[in-house]
């Protein structure tokens, strides 16, 4: 596949959606086994325990068992997070994301990165880096990325890199060789970001651009791990046979996420095969 200057530019340039995503994202308990075994249906929310109200609110939101209701789901968190539960603090963040109240947003996720939780001290530290729910300020994000690497948090690691690799002089000292080294730390720690940037890397080194299986297999890793550019362009290769066999069901299943994570380019896309199906 041909990437040009231009199209990874535009990529770059939507890659701020990908962290207000980040922002948006569910925790839900992860790839636990915590719900082979439990009933909802079944469940006295009166006399329950406060973790099996949180998987309870969990199934609600998922629709997992019992009937979606995402509105209660958010009720039952709030009141666990407003007890002290930490993982309801975190689901009752990204609610407050989903629905644009970033301030709200923000004001939880304090609460819950300061019960020690790291996901919300990473999430933190986008909100400084971006301005979400808080004024701007890419110091305290920086500071926090440097905390949370010394712990090697896959994300954390990346970011730090980036700004490495990157950044501002004002911030950080720039510094590519070692930026890019924490990126490639990161890829082998498992975090998207560098995966797909690796990826890139990799394809952008190539003298055809090519998507070699190398390149795909890191987009899927990516993908997995939930980042929109890798889920767009695994969209764009598997439509046109581009490193893997051409598999329209994939195709549009990547597209589909990436677009329901509102990244720009895919909704662009999305929209333009609606319109050429109406047309």
């Amino acid at each position: 596949m041909q990437i040009s200057k231009e199209d990874l530019e535009m990529i770059r340039k939507s890659g701020e959606s990908l962290f207000l995503n980040e922002l948006k994202s569910f925790y839900l308990l992860g790839d636990t086994n915590e719900y082979d075994s439990f009933d909802p249906s079944k469940l006295d929310l009166k006399t329950a325990g406060d973790f099996d109200k949180y998987k309870y609110a969990c199934c609600s939101y998922a629709g997992f068992k019992i009937d979606e209701d995402e509105e209660r789901a958010f009720q039952i968190w709030l009141e666990l997070a407003d007890a002290g539960q930490v993982e309801a603090m975190l689901e009752s963040s990204v609610f407050f994301f989903k629905n644009n109240d970033n301030e709200e947003g923000f004001k939880m996720l304090q609460k819950c990165a300061n019960a020690g939780n790291q996901i919300a001290q990473f999430r933190i530290a986008l909100c400084y880096m971006f301005g979400f729910g808080t004024a701007q300020n890419q110091e305290k994000a920086m500071k926090i990325f440097e905390k949370l690497s010394i712990s090697n948090y896959p994300n954390a690691v990346y970011m730090l890199g980036s700004f490495y690799y990157n950044g501002d002089d004002k911030i950080i000292a720039r510094d590519q060789n070692k930026g890019w080294e924490l990126i490639k730390k990161a890829c082998k720690l498992g975090s998207p970001f560098a995966e797909y940037e690796v990826a890139i890397q990799l394809c952008a080194h190539k003298e055809d651009h090519s998507f070699t299986p190398d390149v795909i297999a890191l987009l899927e890793k990516s993908a997995n791990g939930g980042d929109l550019r890798a889920l767009y362009l695994l969209s764009l290769a598997y439509a046109k046979g581009e490193g893997v066999e051409i598999d329209l069901e994939k195709s549009m299943n990547y597209l589909a996420q990436s677009y329901e994570g509102e990244f720009p380019l895919a909704i662009d896309l999305m929209d333009k095969l609606r319109k050429s199906i109406r047309d």
